[in-house]
């Protein structure tokens, strides 16, 4: 018997492909942002220049954990060391 596909959402029911389609985009808009040159097939290759910088920058960054020590003020009055 034929199965009924009127009320079966094909992007509902596969959430992997929506995945797929929205690193692609993320993707486009990167290489759009920084000029790089755009190629879809460089996609989940690590290999690839323009991915793997892709990943870089989209890597956990560390919190910023405040001031830096090195240009507080000295015992001596002075900021910067010499």
């Amino acid at each position: 018997m034929a199965k009924n596909y009127k009320d079966y959402e094909y992007f509902a029911n596969r959430p992997d492909v929506v995945k797929v389609w929205e690193d692609i985009e993320a993707y486009h808009d990167w290489c759009r942002l920084e000029l790089r040159p755009y190629d879809p097939a460089e996609i989940y290759r690590k290999d690839s220049p323009n991915y793997s910088a892709y990943l870089y920058s989209k890597r956990p960054r560390k919190p910023y954990l405040g001031k830096n020590p090195r240009f507080e003020k000295r015992s001596n009055g002075e900021r910067f060391s010499r």
